[in-house]
């Protein structure tokens, strides 16, 4: 096997984690946010939570910085592997790592 198709396995591989943490890390906002304020469940008394959990909050936060550190061994092995030969650049390493980083902002600063 040589070098080339070793390193775009490397980089399939951690693209792959990288999305599977990415919609991971989507399943866990569902119960870090606070819950959606709806008339028919306030006037019937359920337990609406107006506030972030703030343990599956730290838990996504560390899910997302995760991501973000995966994508960007995946981006330096692209660059890696974009300028030692004829193999483009792949976009869906710079939007993971975008969404990643500016979502893992948000969550260290606003919430």
């Amino acid at each position: 096997m040589s070098k080339l198709r070793i390193l775009q396995l490397l980089l399939a591989i951690l693209s792959i984690v990288g999305w599977s943490l990415a919609v991971y890390a989507l399943l866990i906002f569902d119960d870090a946010r606070p819950d959606r304020q709806v008339g028919y469940f306030l006037s019937r008394g359920v337990s609406v939570r107006l506030r972030w959990d703030p343990v599956a909050t730290a838990h996504l936060e560390q899910i997302i910085w995760t991501c973000a550190a995966i994508s960007f061994m995946s981006l330096l092995v692209n660059w890696y592997c974009a300028s030692h030969s004829r193999m483009g650049y792949w976009f869906n390493i710079p939007l993971l790592l975008l969404i990643s980083v500016t979502s893992g902002l948000y969550l260290k600063f606003l919430i």
